[in-house]
């Protein structure tokens, strides 16, 4: 019976002198450890008992995650914290060169107002056009007109979100 046994541990593939060797190992560590905890714990001068042999690892349970880590991104009304700061970001980034625009436009406005005089009219249909003659600001309130329009809905479009936001208890910092 114990030849069967003895047997049966030495199947595991490695040489006897490995198998005994380990053996040692393992016998020492579990010494030392069970004389530390009999000391009541380690002390500052003694050395560090040798690690005890552990089990190969598996190939299957190196590549799976542990379960009891928990890996999750903290998210928001589905959203996680990078997701709602691009989509503040991009409506700021959005609004301020509408802004801009419009300031240039109006700056233009000024100047072209300021050289032309107010009592240009365009032509009336059917007439023969003369450019040199149409209002020059007229293309240029055009543009403002649609920078004005421009800036109402980006304005509109941020206040949904934020409005969105404080529903997912989105905190302030994710929102710049």
């Amino acid at each position: 019976m114990t030849a069967e046994i003895a047997q049966r541990d030495r199947s595991d593939g490695y040489p006897p002198a490995v198998n005994d060797q380990l053996g040692a190992r393992l016998a020492a560590a579990l010494l030392a450890l069970g004389t530390t905890l009999a000391a009541g714990g380690v002390r500052a001068g003694d050395p560090a008992p040798e690690p005890a042999a552990a089990q190969p690892a598996q190939l299957d349970q190196l590549l799976k995650l542990p379960q009891s880590g928990s890996y999750g991104v903290d998210r928001r009304g589905g959203l996680s914290r990078g997701e709602w700061r691009a989509r503040f970001v991009e409506l700021h980034t959005s609004l301020d060169n509408e802004r801009r625009a419009l300031a240039a436009s109006q700056a233009k406005l000024d100047t072209v107002a300021g050289t032309t005089s107010n009592w240009q009219m365009a032509p009336l249909p059917g007439m023969q056009q003369n450019t040199q003659d149409a209002p020059l600001d007229y293309p240029l309130r055009v543009e403002i007109r649609r920078h004005k329009s421009e800036i109402e809905r980006l304005e509109k479009k941020l206040r949904e979100l934020e409005i969105e936001a404080n529903l997912a208890g989105v905190p302030e910092e994710w929102r710049s």
